[in-house]
């Protein structure tokens, strides 16, 4: 038995010699955290942008029209012509009126007036409009007398002629229309001349209250078209 032990011994020393193979562990999972990345409304700084370094090209003019005109316009040859019918007559039909100066009327007449400077016998105008205000209430009538002196010499005027009484609106108010043809047949034929007139003021006994100046050279007489 004292024998047999120490071999138990051995058998058992060498069986506890016996390396066992190792078991292999496994590797650790690797634990992945997500990380949430939240974007904010606030965005980084732009970048500064560098400047060129060369001019800008030139840019080519539109070829279309611009709507707005230049401040240094031009004045317009409209207002050329507004500047000419300022000195143009006022009258539509293009006659020159005569406002007759109240000291040619003495007193007796004033407003004076003729609607034209001319009178023609195959033209135009071939008949004048007068008109004046009585100043003296006493005169209910007036007659009218002319004159014709040749032009451009004045050296032959005729006799003052009479070509009757003036319309009224019994307020005071004389008028009447003068025409070419009532002038005496023998004074038609001139190419130019003058005419005059004279108006005397009369009352209701018939009898003349006063005249007017003479007025001389403020209408002119053409046989033809001036």
């Amino acid at each position: 038995m004292r024998k047999a032990l120490p071999i138990i011994l051995a058998l058992l020393l060498t069986g506890c010699g016996t390396l066992q193979p190792a078991v292999q562990q496994e590797a650790p999972t690797p634990i992945v955290q997500t990380v949430v990345v939240i974007a904010t409304t606030e965005a980084a700084p732009p970048t500064a942008i560098p400047l060129p370094t060369q001019g800008p090209t030139n840019t080519p003019i539109p070829t279309e029209t611009p709507t707005t005109l230049p401040t240094n316009t031009a004045e317009p040859a409209a207002t050329v012509e507004q500047q000419a019918a300022v000195a143009a007559p006022t009258d539509a039909s293009g006659l020159v009126p005569v406002n007759v100066d109240n000291t040619l009327g003495k007193g007796v007449f004033t407003n004076i007036t003729f609607n034209t400077d001319k009178l023609t016998l195959n033209c135009f105008p071939r008949e004048m409009e007068i008109s004046m205000k009585a100043a003296l209430p006493e005169i209910t009538r007036v007659e009218m007398y002319y004159r014709i002196i040749d032009a451009p010499s004045g050296l032959y005027p005729s006799e003052w002629l009479l070509v009757g009484n003036l319309g009224t609106d019994n307020k005071g108010t004389f008028y009447t229309t003068f025409k070419a043809l009532d002038i005496n047949p023998n004074f038609r034929g001139l190419e130019n001349a003058w005419i005059d007139f004279q108006f005397i003021g009369i009352n209701k006994g018939g009898a003349a209250v006063d005249r007017t100046q003479k007025i001389e050279r403020l209408v002119t007489y053409f046989k033809d078209c001036p």
